[in-house]
């Protein structure tokens, strides 16, 4: 029986690239591959990207081989830390659908979870949580799959209890529905309260009450 085994992993610079490998090459890697952990990869095969299967940013993929060496970084190693551009909200709206940003902002509003029935009769969680920033734009965050329980009742019971909550997200893609709208990733982080610079200015600002919806700015901007 053949075997197929794939992960995706990010760079850096906020790049996803999916890894696979296939029979006897499964049984090699497949048990020391674990998420969040970081790698150092060489000897892979690039190749173009299946598209109907692949939904990443990425249009090549790579094939590990006999050859190919997967090395973890140790727990001492000087692991590279990726480097955050945040984008701004009013930057996100004119950002074409698919574009991996960064973003950070206070958290306004954080829904309930609601169910979505996809065409091949699987269901997903959904929750959408709505962020600003110092434009004072509004754009929704849709978190899909765990997070959006995980994360999503963290930042509700904060939120609830009257917590001034700033969210980081990493790696993250700008879509539409109704306006611009951001979907996170399987390879998406996030950052509860961060200690970075990028969040003063929101600290400083503190809660905004009367924000525009992103939207209501991009619907305004495509009838004139």
């Amino acid at each position: 029986m053949a075997k197929f085994f794939s992960f995706d992993i990010i760079d850096e610079e906020g790049c996803e690239i999916r890894i696979t490998s296939f029979d006897e090459i499964v049984e090699l890697h497949y048990h020391r591959v674990e998420k969040g952990a970081s790698y150092v990869l060489s000897k892979g095969s690039v190749k173009d990207a299946n598209i109907v299967y692949n939904k990443l940013n990425s249009h090549l993929e790579i094939v590990l081989t006999e050859t190919s060496v997967l090395k973890r970084y140790a727990p001492d190693s000087a692991e590279p830390s990726k480097k955050t551009h945040f984008t701004p909200i009013n930057e996100v709206l004119t950002s074409t659908n698919n574009t991996l940003v960064d973003v950070i902002g206070a958290v306004v509003n954080v829904g309930e979870i609601f169910v979505i029935h996809r065409k091949d009769g699987s269901t997903v969680n959904k929750r959408i949580v709505k962020i600003n920033d110092m434009s004072t734009l509004t754009i929704e965050v849709n978190l899909w799959g765990p997070p959006s329980e995980q994360l999503g009742n963290d930042l509700k019971n904060m939120h609830a209890s009257g917590t001034f909550v700033i969210l980081a997200i990493q790696n993250a893609r700008v879509g539409y529905f109704n306006g611009k709208v951001i979907n996170i990733l399987v390879s998406t982080t996030f950052k509860i309260n961060p200690s970075i610079p990028e969040a003063d200015p929101l600290h400083l600002r503190g809660p905004v009450e009367q924000c525009l919806d992103s939207y209501s700015v991009d619907v305004h901007a495509k009838n004139n």
